[in-house]
């Protein structure tokens, strides 16, 4: 791991921006960013690689841990939208939706039940509510046979 001392933009690359970053162990390259703000900054302990060119990756901690599939990442998934992105939020009431149809056609729900279930997993999946407890606590109030 090393300390990144400075990050100094140096142009465009199509899309992307190139940046020169350094770090505590005297080494230095290019890397590219989406943004014009990188994902890291100037402190940031990173693992990085280096090819021939010197061009660098680097790799953020994984703040979901090493059971994840490893201990480094270069973002880490979101369900919620950010901001009022209203497509982020669209597609999320369109996997609750899903995941309600998918759950419902195995009970034979009516359509009522249906989109009160997509609201429910709609809210969980945007953090506006907590997932319930079991299945006996998220049905306490319907009057299904199930």
């Amino acid at each position: 791991m090393s300390k990144i001392i400075s990050i100094t933009p140096t142009g465009q690359w199509q899309d992307l921006f190139k940046l020169e970053v350094r770090f505590d162990n005297g080494d230095f390259g290019t890397a590219f960013a989406k943004s014009q703000t990188p994902p890291y900054a100037v402190g940031d302990e990173v693992e990085y690689t280096k090819n021939e060119k010197g061009t660098i990756k680097i790799q953020r901690p994984n703040p979901y841990g090493a059971s994840t599939g490893g201990g480094y990442t270069q973002s880490a998934p979101s369900f919620a939208p950010k901001g009022n992105d209203d497509r982020s939020a669209s597609i999320i009431r369109q996997v609750a939706l899903k995941a309600a149809v998918e759950y419902a056609c195995a009970a034979q729900h009516d359509v009522n039940t249906i989109l009160a279930n997509a609201e429910t997993f709609n809210a969980w999946m945007t953090g506006q509510s907590a997932a319930p407890a079991s299945h006996t606590e998220h049905f306490a109030n319907r009057n299904d046979p199930f």
